[in-house]
């Protein structure tokens, strides 16, 4: 699956790999992944952990890939080669920390400024019901 080029794509140098362009993650793209999983998987409604795993990796790479390095080809990768699986995990592993990486700073601005940590804020029960120091009721 070809993407168009735009200008939120993103590149990804994968060690020993090459090089990678993907798409921006957006909204429809989850619905994208979810339709070719279950091209990938051929509808199997409940998947082993295997199947459900390396589609999963297949399809959000299929999808968002807009340009990939000469001799990639998901589709061409021998099945019985070890090798095949593990570049392709490594190149999933490699955009999903890309694209963690995007929203960790969207993060940090939305977080709510709290007050107080947490410790020593005060007494959260009353003196009255608050056990003394061998565990008996404090009259």
């Amino acid at each position: 699956m070809a993407r168009d080029i735009a200008a939120t794509d993103f590149f990804v140098d994968v060690p020993g790999i090459g090089n990678f362009s993907f798409a921006q993650r957006m909204m429809r793209d989850e619905f994208r992944i979810a339709a070719e999983y279950s091209r990938i998987t051929e509808g199997v409604e409940t998947p082993t952990s295997w199947l459900e795993i390396v589609g999963g990796w297949m399809a959000t790479l299929k999808v968002l890939t807009v340009s990939a390095p000469d001799g990639w080809n998901l589709d061409e990768m021998d099945p019985l080669d070890q090798e095949s699986y593990d570049n392709i995990r490594t190149v999933h592993q490699a955009l999903r920390s890309k694209e963690h990486s995007f929203r960790e700073g969207k993060k940090k601005g939305s977080e709510t400024k709290r007050k107080g940590t947490g410790e020593g804020d005060g007494v959260l029960v009353s003196p009255e019901v608050q056990p003394g120091s061998d565990g008996h009721k404090v009259p």
